[in-house]
């Protein structure tokens, strides 16, 4: 099937403009972002496989497993809040 080839060339767009977030140590991704992903491709490559279209399940389980590594590591921290907080200087009242 066409559409096959179609999706996964689309999958291996999507998940090529994934790889600087992983590379960018300063980037941050919300874990409302990447977690609603996470499931939604996990459903689509089960959905994908079950209507025949391997090459579409394999690019959403690459997307799968690269949106999983950036729900991992590029997370947000308590470490840029603890840090803006000891930053603040607070002045006392005269």
């Amino acid at each position: 099937m066409w559409q096959d080839y179609v999706i996964l060339v689309g999958s291996i767009v999507a998940i090529t403009s994934l790889v600087p977030i992983l590379l960018d140590e300063e980037a941050v991704v919300p874990y409302t972002t990447s977690v609603p992903t996470v499931f939604v491709l996990l459903g689509q490559s089960v959905a994908f496989y079950t209507i025949g279209l391997v090459g579409s399940a394999l690019g959403a389980v690459a997307g799968f497993v690269l949106w999983t590594f950036i729900a991992v590591y590029k997370s947000p921290s308590k470490e840029p809040r603890e840090r803006a907080e000891s930053t603040t200087t607070v002045r006392p009242a005269d």
